[in-house]
Order: C-alpha cells, then structure tokens, then sequence
C-alpha cells in the first residue's frame, strides 16, 4: 500500500441500544402530558373564586386552656390568602388567621378558649385577599 492511504472501514448500521429507546419515549411521554395539561386548563374557562366553608375539628384541654382545631376548606378554582377566622364561645373571641387556603384544598388552624368549645363554638369567616 502506498503510504498515506487508509484501508476502508466497512459501514455497519448503528443499533440504537434500547435504554436509548425506552428513555426517548419516557421524554416523549413527558411532554405530551404536559401539553395535555396546558391544553386542559386554557380550554376549562375561567376560574371560579374561592369558595371557603369551616368545620369545627377535635377540642383538647392544654394548659394555656381550651384548643380547638378549625379546618378551612376550599371548594373553589382559586387560592384564597390571608383568610380570617373568627371563633365565638358565649362572650369569647378567639381569631386565627391562614396564609393561605389553596384551589380544591383545605387548611388547619387552631383557636384557643377558656372554656370547653366542642359543642358550643361558633365559627365565623371573616375574610380573605386574592394573591
């Protein structure tokens, strides 16, 4: 052979190992679904406001007092920030106040009172902002 020539490689195909395959996939997957999502939430309209309910939870005997657990529920679209709460035992006030209650979730908060709260708390919404 002259000097400076190469010997010719013979060509084979390239096999893509198939980890390769099953992870492109998984990324495809990935973007589809988030499409999807994106797609969804353009074409479901606009969201409601919040929509806030209160529900009086389990009452324990601590020794700064009566502790009752409220639980703030939210059934709307959109998070609701700042929510007050306003608990009434007789002639007590007790308050409490949520950073914030999300879309479709709930939130605890704890109100304390001199005297037993199981049965006879009232509990009231005061407000909340939009964030």
């Amino acid at each position: 052979m002259a000097a400076g020539q190469k010997t010719p490689v013979p060509k084979t195909p390239l096999r893509r190992p198939v980890l390769e395959w099953v992870t492109a996939g998984f990324g495809l997957l990935v973007v589809l679904a988030a499409l999807g999502q994106i797609l969804s939430e353009a074409l479901s309209g606009p969201d409601g406001p919040p929509d806030l309910s209160l529900t009086a939870g389990a009452a324990r005997q601590t020794a700064a007092g009566w502790v009752i657990e409220v639980r703030a529920f939210n059934d709307g679209d959109e998070t609701a920030a700042g929510v007050k709460i306003e608990g009434r035992l007789g002639q007590e006030t007790a308050t409490a106040e949520l950073d914030y209650v999300p879309a479709h979730g709930e939130a605890l908060a704890s109100m304390r009172f001199d005297g037993d709260p199981r049965d006879a708390v009232e509990l009231t919404l005061q407000g909340w902002r939009e964030p």
